[in-house]
């Protein structure tokens, strides 16, 4: 009687989001950045296309997609497309402002830069991109400003200085909106840089796949006695992809082992 394969004893660990994730080691045939992908027609939506390496031609498998996860792409588009409804929203801010002196009325929107929907977004977002970071730092005294101005306008009014009023919104203008304008297009241009996707290749039996990964953490044994089989759910996961849940040895973070052989028979007719 056979014995089954003894255990994998070191895993391929990478992330996706914020969870961490295992492949075999023993299959993991090598890690490359995304290459030129070729779409399949009538293939599943996670299926991204097929990629030619070397001569040997491949299915690319977004695997955020195939997990239940929204993709990096996705998520990509997501933020750029925010950012430019937060653009046009001052520009339509400024516009109701000179109009609300124009028509003279009193002004409802916020010059609370805390209380737009920028301003909220801004206070919460969160990112390990230094250089979105860096960017997103310089939106500070511009978003301030432009915000402050409406105050401004409307002590001019109360004031009847009608004249001041549109002097200041046209210099605004030219000046503090303008220099959000070429902040939001420089930050869309760094989102759409700033992740480079990896393609992890596996090779069992002949057949070959690639992953699409957030990025490769490291080669490593799990803690021993850890790994159990997966049980229930797992937040919004697509669980049937997930064989076992260990453990890192440092730091105890939980790391999802995949099940290589449901995602070779997804693929084998591609």
């Amino acid at each position: 009687m056979s014995q089954p394969p003894p255990p994998e004893s070191s895993w391929v660990i990478f992330r996706l989001q914020q969870q961490f994730f295992g492949l075999p080691v023993s299959i993991t045939h090598e890690m490359l950045v995304v290459p030129e992908v070729t779409p399949v027609p009538k293939a599943p939506p996670y299926v991204r296309g097929m990629i030619n390496l070397r001569g040997r031609v491949m299915p690319l498998i977004d695997l955020r997609q195939r997990l239940g996860l929204a993709s990096a792409l996705e998520e990509k588009e997501k933020l750029v497309h925010l950012l430019e409804e937060r653009e046009e929203d001052h520009k339509k801010w400024l516009v109701e402002l000179e109009n609300s002196v124009r028509e003279k009325r009193k002004f409802r929107l916020t010059t609370d830069p805390h209380q737009c929907a920028f301003g909220k977004w801004y206070d919460a977002f969160q990112t390990d991109d230094l250089r979105l970071a860096g960017q997103l730092i310089k939106f500070d005294a511009p978003h301030r400003r432009i915000h402050a101005v409406g105050k401004e306008v409307e002590d001019l009014m109360v004031a009847k200085d009608h004249e001041g009023a549109v002097a200041l919104i046209d210099h605004t203008r030219g000046t503090v909106l303008s220099k959000l304008v070429t902040l939001f297009a420089e930050v869309r241009e760094i989102v759409r840089k700033s992740h480079t996707e990896i393609a992890v290749v596996l090779e069992r039996q002949g057949r070959v796949v690639a992953l699409t990964v957030d990025a490769v953490d490291s080669v490593e044994t799990l803690a021993p006695g850890s790994a159990e089989d997966m049980a229930g759910s797992y937040g919004d996961l697509a669980v049937n992809l997930i064989d076992q849940i260990g453990r890192r040895q440092e730091g105890g973070a939980m790391v999802l082992l995949l099940d290589v052989g449901q995602l070779l028979r997804e693929t084998r007719h591609l």
